[in-house]
C-alpha cells in the first residue's frame, strides 16, 4: 500500500511539471513577472517528486533488509549501507544516515522537505549574487 502512495507522489509531481508548463510557458512568463509563481510550482513538484522518490527507496532498503533476516536496528543498517556508496550516497541518501526511524514516510518527508530547503536557500544566494 505504502509503494503505491509513493508513486501516486511521483505521477502527482509530473503532474504539477506538465501544469506549470501548460499554464506558464517560460518564454511569457520570463515578461509577465510570473517567477515567483512558478519557483514554488516548481519546488512543490521537486517536493513531490523527492518524496515519492525517497519513500520508494526506503521501502526497497527494508525490504532488502527483512529478507536477510535483519529485523532489528534497520536504520544502523540503513546508515551502513549509505556509508558503502560513497560520497554520492552520502549526499542523495543522507536522510537514511540522518534520521532514525523505520518509517519510511518520515523519512520520506523530510527528506524532501530538506532538499527544498537546501534548493531555497541556494536560490536565494544566487538572486542575492545576481542583483
Amino acid at each position: 500500500m505504502k509503494k503505491f502512495i509513493f508513486y501516486l507522489l511521483i505521477l502527482a509531481g509530473i503532474a504539477v511539471v506538465i501544469y506549470a508548463l501548460v499554464t506558464h510557458p517560460l518564454a511569457e512568463s520570463m515578461h509577465k513577472g510570473e517567477n515567483f509563481e512558478l519557483l514554488m510550482i516548481g519546488m512543490l513538484a521537486l517536493f513531490l517528486l523527492i518524496t515519492g522518490a525517497y519513500g520508494l527507496y526506503a521501502e526497497h532498503l527494508w525490504k532488502r533488509f527483512h529478507a536477510q533476516g535483519k529485523h532489528e536496528n534497520l536504520c544502523v543498517e540503513a546508515n551502513y549501507y549509505v556509508r558503502r556508496k560513497g560520497f554520492a550516497g552520502r549526499v542523495f541518501l543522507f536522510p537514511f544516515i540522518k534520521i532514525k526511524s523505520t518509517n519510511s514516510f518520515f523519512i520520506a518527508i523530510l527528506g524532501a522537505l530538506a532538499w527544498v530547503i537546501i534548493l531555497a536557500i541556494v536560490l536565494n544566494v544566487a538572486a542575492g549574487l545576481l542583483k
